[in-house]
């Protein structure tokens, strides 16, 4: 079954009026970087990076989550408008002029992975300080039966724990993901086909919704989740027009 044939029927809109994101499209990266390349990491990514990319068109908000000691230690996400946001002109143009900095910080960059993704389901109208992150494998023939467990399932019970604001699942574009830049070819990163997260206000909430998702079901279904999925915390936030930094 091709990524449009499941799109269909899954929501007219997957984003609701009140949903905590912030647009249907998204960017998440996943990467550790090297103990020489931290403080420059930081610099670079806090001042220039996500400001870089909150200033296209439809890109909406930024955040990074750290999961200290953790490999990969890092989760970005950006949120778009829409799909053809994170795929549009202005977003390559970018991706084929990257700066000097970024060019010298990526080569710090390792266990990178990259999605450019729209949202299949989203449940919860509040953002989380913490986020459990997890990166899924399924046969295409599969698929439709693992979101119908993920969304009629486990994620109304993880919306009724204590502390769990919210819950997406994300699908990977194959091809916007694969698209050759000038900056992916700086650095090696592989593509999630699907991204479950689940946003809480304590780390403890997202372990227990963690244990919602029961082994046994998800391997009938033939899903492969990946084993460094990590419960992250939120380092920083930054909104699309924000006032530049003083």
């Amino acid at each position: 079954m091709s990524e449009m044939n499941l799109e269909i029927g899954m929501t007219e809109s997957a984003q609701a009026a009140d949903s905590a994101l912030l647009g249907d499209g998204a960017v998440l990266v996943w990467n550790d970087v090297v103990s020489e390349g931290r403080e420059q990491f930081y610099e670079w990514h806090d001042k220039e990076h996500i400001p870089e990319r909150l200033s296209i068109p439809g890109f909406r908000r930024g955040r990074r989550y750290v999961r200290s000691g953790h490999s990969p230690e890092w989760l970005t996400m950006y949120e778009a408008v829409d799909l053809n946001v994170v795929v549009s002109p202005a977003y390559l143009e970018r991706l084929n002029a990257p700066t000097p900095a970024t060019v010298d910080t990526l080569r710090y960059f390792r266990n990178t992975s990259r999605a450019v993704c729209r949202i299949v389901h989203s449940v919860g109208s509040s953002s989380g300080g913490h986020v459990l992150a997890l990166r899924l494998d399924v046969p295409a023939a599969r698929a439709e039966a693992m979101k119908t467990f993920l969304c009629t399932d486990v994620f109304p019970r993880a919306a009724a724990l204590t502390s769990v604001v919210a819950c997406h699942l994300y699908m990977a574009d194959q091809s916007g993901s694969h698209i050759d830049t000038a900056e992916s070819s700086t650095r090696e990163f592989d593509v999630p086909a699907w991204v479950v997260l689940v946003e809480t206000t304590t780390p403890e909430a997202a372990e227990s919704a963690r244990d919602l998702l029961d082994a046994r079901t998800l391997e009938s279904l033939g899903v492969t989740v990946r084993p460094d999925g990590t419960t992250y915390s939120m380092e920083i936030c930054r909104l699309a027009n924000a006032p530049a930094d003083i």
